[in-house]
């Protein structure tokens, strides 16, 4: 059912189809679903369930039957879920799990990237991501948390009961979906930041009962303060993101700087082409980048080369 009025659903733009061709104006839909008011509620496991639960999830994530699981609909609570959002929110025709592959097919097509993107100001960077082609993403960081729900495995031991954590630029929130599956017991609030882009707009309706959730907006005109307070964390999430930036320098010592003392900062940074949604910016600055946050981290895992792609690294604050 509904939580309330219809006031918080998708804005179409017209000109598409409610299945293979679902049109969304991202940027006023972001506006009404912020609107959404729900009643909160705590978001809390106990300790022996989330271990056995993240037990189980790893073995099925290592022997790869997560695909066959998901695909065959004989785990479906996933599917479940984007199903209520997808015909709730976005207004589209019911599906059935054969139909969700089918569509992220399509909508694949439609979002081929392979020439170089104008980012000449914090406007023309949002409609990159606002670009209606890109629900693909969507799709595709649904079926992520799904074939691969644990990230960041190293995080998790590190992590201390009662932490503030921000998961920047966070799109559907993988780190707080891995969180809420199988670490809720560690008491952590969270804030998920991202510009008004689709998948973000999906987390803000498939998280907006747990009360250990704050959502922020980054819009054009906060570029140069995105989060909008003096807030500090003890542990802030940067991944899939660096290389999309147009100023990756800048957002990391933005945020390095909100980042407390011994606190952790978790990033990675890929070799791109700077094309697409991989900013020419984010591939010239990258050196300069990993640089900084070196300067201001000592590495507890992973490795920092910047020759080669970044994998999971996390630091602790100087």
């Amino acid at each position: 059912m509904p939580d309330q009025t219809d006031s918080y659903k998708a804005v179409h733009l017209g000109d598409g189809n409610f299945f293979d061709n679902l049109r969304i104006d991202i940027e006023r839909s972001h506006r009404a679903i912020d609107h959404l008011a729900v009643n909160k509620v705590q978001v809390r496991g106990s300790v022996l369930g989330n271990l056995f639960s993240y037990g189980l999830n790893a073995l099925l994530q290592k022997l790869r039957l997560q695909e066959f699981l998901a695909v065959s609909g004989l785990r479906r609570a996933w599917f479940d879920d984007f199903h209520g959002y997808w015909a709730e929110v976005l207004g589209g025709r019911p599906l059935t799990v054969l139909d969700y592959f089918m569509l992220l097919h399509d909508y694949r097509k439609r979002q081929q990237h392979t020439k170089e993107l104008s980012w000449d100001s914090p406007d023309r960077h949002v409609a990159n991501w606002q670009d209606p082609s890109e629900l693909y993403s969507t799709f595709a960081f649904t079926r992520n948390t799904v074939l691969r729900p644990i990230v960041g495995r190293a995080l998790w031991r590190h992590l201390k009961k009662g932490s503030a954590v921000l998961e920047y630029g966070c799109s559907l929130a993988p780190y707080y979906n891995c969180y809420r599956n199988y670490f809720s017991h560690l008491n952590c609030t969270w804030k998920l930041a991202d510009i008004a882009n689709f998948p973000f707009h999906y987390a803000k309706y498939r998280y907006r009962r747990d009360e250990a959730v704050s959502f922020h907006t980054i819009s054009a005109d906060s570029f140069k303060d995105p989060l909008g307070n003096a807030d500090t964390y003890d542990a802030i999430v940067v991944t899939t993101v660096l290389e999309h930036l147009d100023d990756p320098v800048y957002v990391s010592d933005y945020l390095l700087s909100r980042l407390k003392q011994n606190g952790l900062f978790i990033f990675d940074y890929v070799i791109s082409e700077g094309k697409g949604l991989d900013t020419p910016l984010a591939l010239k600055m990258r050196s300069q980048c990993l640089g900084l946050i070196l300067s201001r981290i000592d590495v507890i895992h992973g490795t920092v080369d910047p020759a080669n792609n970044v994998g999971l690294v996390i630091g602790r604050r100087r």
